[in-house]
């Protein structure tokens, strides 16, 4: 009987120790996608304005440029580096199976998730609604180009996201932004 335990809590320890390392990869990635995003503004403003970043004006570059246009060949850049260096991991002939093995699955889940937001993205773009839509392990974040949300617009992106990431309704944020 306490050996029934004893596994339980063993495998119970195991589960919490791949959740943690699963959620340490999600942090992992979204900082680096915010870094490049970074990066990549930064020096898109020196480069057009001969200025550094900052001696940029608040809201300069928005108003020159269209954010989301901008944020989408910046997210593209960016998640195809990470793949680039999931793919090297997954190549290294000196990486352990095991490593290669969790690389192999890392990139699975990375063109998973892209393919899940470029659905939704299309979905709502079709329902007359410009999106950004970020999907992290079970959670989602859409960012969606407008002044103000309907209920019938939340209720919509709740749907698509539900249905094509299977993410639940508790776990899906809506973010409004003026155009």
């Amino acid at each position: 009987m306490k050996s029934h335990s004893t596994m339980r809590r063993f495998h119970e320890s195991m589960e919490t120790a791949k959740n943690a390392k699963k959620q340490i990869w999600q942090v992992l990635v979204f900082l680096l996608l915010v870094a490049g995003l970074l990066y990549y503004v930064s020096t898109r403003a020196k480069d057009m304005l001969g200025l550094e970043p900052a001696d940029v004006p608040t809201g300069a570059l928005v108003g020159a440029q269209d954010f989301f246009a901008e944020f989408r060949l910046t997210r593209e850049k960016v998640q195809k580096e990470q793949m680039d260096l999931v793919k090297q991991v997954m190549e290294d002939k000196n990486a352990s199976p095991e490593v290669r093995d969790e690389a192999h699955l890392r990139y699975l889940d990375l063109v998973d998730a892209i393919g899940k937001e470029l659905r939704i993205e299309g979905i709502l773009k079709a329902k007359g609604l410009d999106s950004l839509v970020f999907i992290s392990g079970d959670s989602c974040t859409v960012v969606v180009k407008t002044t103000a949300l309907t209920e019938k617009d939340v209720a919509q992106i709740g749907d698509a996201v539900k249905r094509i990431a299977k993410i639940s309704l508790h776990n899906i944020t809506v973010i409004p932004t003026p155009k």
